[in-house]
Order: C-alpha cells, then sequence, then structure tokens
C-alpha cells in the first residue's frame, strides 16, 4: 500500500512538473485555457486509473521480508504435514502387509493396502494389490480404480488396453465419473474436444457437488 502512494505521488509531482514548465514557457497561450485543463484533468485522472487498474492486477509488487517469511513458514509447515502423513501411511501400510499375511484375501485389508499405496504414489503396489482384488471379486469400481491407476502410470495418456478397461467398467456402470472422465480424456486425445467436453458436462450434472469428483471435473472443464 505504501508503495502504491509512492508511486502516485511521484506522478503527481510530473504532472506538476510538466505544467509548470508549460506555463513558464507560455506554451498554455496556443490553446483555450479551458480546453487545455480540461484534456490535463482527463490526462491525470486516466493516469492515476491506468496504475491503479495495473497495480491491482499485478499485486503489490513489492512484498515486504515479513510477508515472504510467512509464505516460506507456511509452505515449510505444508510439506511437514505432507511428510507427517506420507511416513504415517507407510507405518500403516506395513501393519496391512503383516495383517494379510494372515488373511491374504480380506478385501477390506486389500482395498485399504491400494489407497495407501495411492498416498504415497507407490503405483506398482497399487495396481498389483487392485489386481488381486479383482482376482478375487471383480467389483466394477475397482476395476475402474484399476483403469485410473494405469492412467496416472501412462502419465494420462489413454492407450488401447486402457480403453478396453473403462468400457467393461462403463458396461457395467454407465455412470462410473472415473471411466467416464478416462473416456472424455480419450476423446479429447483423439481430436474429438467437443465430444469430450459434452461428456464432461453431462456427468457432472449427476455428481455430488461435495463429492472429489465434481471438483476434478470442473478443474478439468476450467469452471470456477
Amino acid at each position: 500500500m505504501i508503495n502504491y502512494l509512492f508511486i502516485l505521488i511521484f506522478i503527481g509531482l510530473i504532472f506538476l512538473i510538466i505544467l509548470q514548465k508549460l506555463i513558464e514557457t507560455n506554451e498554455i497561450k496556443k490553446f483555450k485555457k479551458i480546453n487545455f485543463f480540461s484534456v490535463y484533468l482527463s490526462l491525470f485522472i486516466l493516469s492515476y486509473i491506468s496504475i491503479s487498474i495495473t497495480y491491482y492486477f499485478l499485486g503489490s509488487p513489492n512484498i515486504s521480508k515479513s510477508m515472504l517469511l510467512e509464505i516460506k513458514e507456511k509452505k515449510q509447515l505444508v510439506k511437514k504435514e505432507q511428510k507427517q502423513r506420507i511416513d504415517k501411511t507407510k507405518n500403516d501400510l506395513k501393519i496391512i502387509d503383516e495383517m494379510l499375511r494372515t488373511d491374504p484375501q480380506n478385501l477390506n485389508l486389500l482395498l485399504a493396502k491400494a489407497s495407501m499405496a495411492a498416498i504415497i504414489q507407490d503405483l506398482e503396489t497399487e495396481i498389483e494389490t487392485l489386481k488381486k482384488i479383482i482376482k478375487i471379486n471383480p467389483i466394477t469400481n475397482v476395476k475402474s480404480l484399476l483403469a485410473q491407476a494405469y492412467l496416472r502410470k501412462n502419465d494420462g495418456i489413454v492407450n488401447e488396453f486402457v480403453k478396453r478397461m473403462i468400457d467393461e467398467v462403463l458396461l457395467e456402470n454407465p455412470n462410473d465419473p472415473g471411466a467416464n472422465f478416462i473416456l472424455a480424456k480419450y476423446f479429447n486425445q483423439n481430436g474429438n474436444q467437443n465430444k469430450s467436453k459434452n461428456l464432461l458436462l453431462k456427468v457432472l450434472k449427476t455428481l455430488d457437488d461435495k463429492g472429489p469428483w465434481h471438483q476434478i471435473y470442473k478443474d478439468e472443464l476450467s469452471i470456477k
């Protein structure tokens, strides 16, 4: 705010210096005084408005050291919390593995393991665990999760293998948000942008606005 006031004062001084020079050189006499001062005042106001708008959109160009320190501390806190969460998840994963040794086909334990593997971004463990679950019980939701895991492994590229997986999921559950999201990506990657957008918009209307998929769809559609 202080920087902004200094800028405005500086611009005001420039206009005053210019006005003084024009008066000293009798340049004002070449124009009608009323017209001159109207134009001069308009330029002065326009300059202030332009600077204000620029400052607003750029944000404060000069951030104080205290603000920089606060931002740095917040980032460090977030990183610390993320590390603590990952460390806790890794420990929990070890406990789950111990429990699975005595009960290897426990679906709840396997689902928990797949979820934890996703949190720590261990894709291989996540994929292998989801495949084990499907062998025991081919649940449609788990097939969708497996397709999503393969999509992440492919860096967001929907290859034919993933496409076949979501086709199977959508035959069983046409409203599955994960499979439809991947299908929209497939359309987009194959040049059908309108078809992709229309599918996302159609499914978005059916999603719970408090659920995670609702925001994911909005982000994909660039909807605020």
